[in-house]
């Protein structure tokens, strides 16, 4: 999530309707409910990771020099960064899952990395007997997104399980490397220690084609995130049941860019985040849980002609077994006018900061008929 300055699922189908005994609900100051049309979901695709067939049957995508360090004004060659010579980097990107709905899109300063160390089919965790997709960043300066191929419709749902991450703890103090190796930065995009900050995005989504890139260009691309950086100076706050609590160890953001709030450069605009049952008021770094270790945890946003719809559900630090559901409207988030497209996207989209590795699995998309 990167808060530079200041330090900054596709699921198992979760229904929207929520026990009040197990989730937090909407307050007074909430935003509205999404309106109901007529229709009903139906699964256009999934990915579960159990196919006999290899992800990739003619072999891992091979490595290649960069041609994405002029895509635009944030990107790695950008203008937002005059006099900075981005490093020789190299990217692996391929199609995959039925009919190729999934990309992976990975980056690397090194072709010798092995793309198996950043992407990897392997045994769940939790269960031996199912098969997951591991997603790791060895270095800080790699990085590794999986996203949608093509743009996504006007109306979608997409969700996944993810969990058992480890990437950082938050721990605060100088002695806490935060699940860095020690020593790392932002350069050439900037000067601070990475440590300060690692994480990795449950979910998002983007107004362009994503991968990865420096920390800055994600802020200005992004339209709704579940993300978690854990990050030292305990700039988030979580609430905890009573209370709001400054901490940075675990936090789970859930929230838009506030379309009309102020860009303020390298953070890009505002948060309307949502938690303690309600939307925040804009700018307010306002985290709805804290999540487990060795954990998995069902994902989905939603987006609907009123609103978009955003859905985590697990074991949570402070709520326990939960489900939080936080609708925003469509109205007020940045880029979602018609006819600017939607890609989503999970994994770690930084090739300057984060490094770790989370697993994922049953990977959903629905989309909305009439018929």
């Amino acid at each position: 999530m990167r808060l530079t300055g200041i330090r900054l699922l596709l699921c198992a189908l979760l229904p929207l309707s929520i026990s009040p005994l197990h989730s937090q609900t909407a307050g007074p100051h909430s935003s509205p409910a999404p309106a109901q049309h007529p229709g009903s979901w139906k699964l256009a695709y999934e990915e579960n990771f159990e196919s006999a067939t290899p992800i990739f049957p003619n072999g891992s995508p091979s490595w290649t020099h960069d041609t994405y360090q002029n895509a635009d004004e944030f990107s790695d060659a950008g203008s937002h960064f005059p006099g900075v010579v981005p490093p020789a980097a190299w990217r692996a990107e391929a199609p995959f899952g039925k009919e190729g709905w999934l990309t992976v899109a990975a980056y690397s300063r090194s072709s010798q990395t092995s793309f198996s160390s950043l992407f990897q089919v392997v045994p769940d965790p939790a269960n031996p007997a199912n098969h997951v997709l591991r997603i790791a960043s060895p270095q800080s300066t790699d990085g590794l997104v999986i996203r949608s191929t093509a743009r996504l419709p006007e109306r979608y749902r997409v969700c996944l399980r993810a969990g058992f991450a480890s990437f950082g703890d938050g721990k605060p103090g100088p002695n806490s490397l935060n699940g860095y190796a020690g020593g790392e930065t932002a350069a050439p995009w900037g000067t601070d220690s990475s440590s300060e900050e690692n994480g990795f995005y449950w979910l998002t989504i983007l107004d362009a084609t994503p991968r990865p890139h420096n920390n800055i260009w994600i802020h200005h691309h992004r339209k709704v995130v579940i993300d978690s950086d854990n990050n030292k100076g305990a700039w988030t706050n979580i609430w905890e049941g009573k209370s709001w609590v400054a901490d940075g160890q675990h936090p789970i953001m859930m929230f838009g860019l506030d379309k009309d709030g102020h860009d303020s450069g390298d953070n890009g605009l505002p948060f309307l985040a949502w938690s303690n049952g309600a939307l925040q008021p804009s700018g307010e770094i306002r985290a709805v849980d804290a999540y487990k270790d060795s954990t998995w945890y069902n994902v989905c946003i939603e987006r609907n002609p009123s609103a978009f719809v955003l859905t985590i559900s697990g074991d949570f630090k402070f709520g326990g077994q939960q489900t939080y559901t936080g609708a925003i409207p469509v109205k007020d988030v940045y880029q979602a006018a018609h006819g600017i497209p939607d890609f989503f996207m999970f994994g770690d989209p930084h090739n300057n900061y984060y490094r770790g590795s989370v697993y994922y699995d049953d990977i959903r998309l629905e989309t909305w008929s009439t018929k």
